[in-house]
């Protein structure tokens, strides 16, 4: 090849890359001229649909060219979150600091999960966590609002905490939410006094993801957390497999509680944690409850054992109904009595749940005697919603003959994953009777919305969205939506 015609082929290579650079421009010509504030808004709002961390994905941003780094740069939101999962190398506190400047004034939100290993909390500044330049960080650094921490041990939550000088420490003392998770009890914490719980900061929310109790040494097996107070709390959320009589115990302090969450991480019941015989715990000012990863429904007994006159949300999630197996048939579904007289519990005796607005329910195997009687009990629902509840075809059947009228406030109705036991063609159909019937009574009817997943479509012959009992509660004014799954 002559180089004439290297030449002319290089060009023609040229020609090529310019008319792909000229298609890209083009293509971000519409966004260039987007003004900055409301790239920046964009920006914001889809760093946060992956489970990529945000920086990452804000590093990638300033990277497509300088206009949409400079749009980054003057977007604080963007700045104000930084995730380090499994951590396995020193923390580059330098690189935070610069990262949060950015985020001036916004509220900023740091998360560190470490991967220490074996024997790293005997050495001090061996362990990735446990480290004086992350204690100064948080002790005198950007003050953060909500802060989560994360590791192994509790020997090395421990060894972190206290590298931090109680009053000492303005950045840490201005936290407001705090998350702490461990693996594993070491065989030096006490988890009885457990000394970290007294040294966090005044936050008013509190996570607290512990390790199995199965994990707690012989020695230490008298109690747990007896120094645990919620008094400043207005959001607590539990994860662990301790008894419910422990749990019971700590929420005496809960009184400014307004969320709690318990969830019991799939733990299996056993004697130790009856609630027999306790007393209720008043909790004015809740207004949600969630039990959440559920075996059975053995831990709803400490519903009972609460009083809850300003609660509006309760949210109820089982974990594996079906045990890996298939749902059973509906003659063989049970009454679930025992979850039944502890839902019921809250709108009986003392402080009765009388604002009780929305239900959630996950994945409960339920016949329709039992779930018919648990929403008769309710009416002062305006929101429920049904996920993978599996049931048999005669709740609304029922609903018909009964005395009472079924959820006479209801606003909106989410059944999720219905499959068989709640057809669009049965509830579209109860309700349009129901709504033709009020309206001719000339008595209050509020359903305003219907949304409904199905994870088949062979049971109908059109899609149900467009049915007509779908296209007949719209009619008559309601939002309904019908979706396969």
């Amino acid at each position: 090849m002559t180089r004439r015609a290297a030449i002319d082929r290089l060009r023609r290579e040229l020609q090529t890359l310019e008319a792909e650079c000229k298609a890209y421009e083009s293509l971000l010509a519409p966004i260039n001229d987007l003004p900055v504030e409301v790239l920046g808004d964009i920006f914001s709002s889809v760093v946060q649909t992956t489970e990529l961390t945000i920086e990452s994905q804000v590093t990638t941003l300033c990277l497509v060219c300088k206009a949409w780094r400079d749009v980054a740069l003057a977007t604080p939101s963007l700045w104000a979150q930084v995730t380090k999962k499994e951590m396995n190398r020193p923390l580059d506190v330098e690189m935070l600091r610069t990262w949060f400047l950015r985020a001036r004034g916004h509220p900023k939100s740091l998360k560190i999960a470490a991967l220490c290993t074996e024997g790293c909390w005997e050495v001090a500044n061996d362990c990735f966590l446990a480290s004086t330049a992350i204690a100064d960080f948080l002790a005198h650094g950007p003050a953060l609002d909500e802060l989560a921490l994360w590791s192994s041990s509790t020997k090395c939550m421990e060894n972190l905490i206290g590298f931090i000088k109680p009053g000492q420490s303005p950045s840490w003392d201005r936290i407001r939410c705090i998350y702490v998770g461990m693996a594993e009890w070491h065989s030096s914490s006490n988890p009885a006094e457990w000394r970290v719980v007294e040294r966090l900061p005044p936050v008013t929310s509190l996570i607290l993801d512990l390790p199995s109790v199965e994990d707690i040494p012989a020695n230490h097996g008298a109690g747990l957390l007896k120094n645990l107070s919620l008094a400043n709390l207005t959001f607590f959320k539990l994860i662990c497999d301790s008894p419910s009589p422990w749990v019971l115990g700590r929420l005496g302090s809960g009184e400014n509680l307004e969320t709690l969450i318990l969830d019991y991480d799939m733990s299996i019941c056993d004697e130790d944690r009856s609630l027999k015989g306790y007393r209720r715990v008043l909790l004015p000012r809740l207004r949600t409850l969630q039990l959440l990863n559920l075996v059975d429904n053995f831990e709803t007994q400490i519903v009972p054992c609460l009083s809850l006159p300003a609660l509006e949300s309760l949210y109820i999630h089982f974990a594996d109904p079906w045990e890996g197996g298939t749902p059973p048939q509906a003659y063989d579904l049970p009454d679930m009595r025992e979850l039944q007289n502890d839902i019921l519990s809250l709108v009986q005796g003392p402080n009765p749940a009388s604002r009780l607005q929305h239900l959630r329910i996950d994945n409960l195997p339920i016949s329709s005697f039992g779930l018919l009687r648990i929403l008769l009990s309710l009416p002062s629902m305006t929101h429920l919603t049904l996920d993978n509840v599996g049931s048999d075809p005669g709740l609304f059947r029922r609903a018909k003959g009964a005395s009472e009228q079924l959820l006479p406030r209801l606003k909106c109705l989410e059944v999720l994953n219905a499959g068989k036991s709640f057809t669009p063609h049965d509830v579209c159909s109860y309700f349009v009777a129901h709504k033709l019937s009020t309206a001719a009574a000339t008595s209050p009817d509020s359903l305003e919305k219907l949304v409904m997943t199905t994870p088949t479509a062979k049971f109908f012959g059109c899609h149900p969205n467009n049915g007509y009992g779908a296209m007949k509660l719209r009619e008559l004014g309601v939002d309904v939506s019908i979706a396969y799954v």
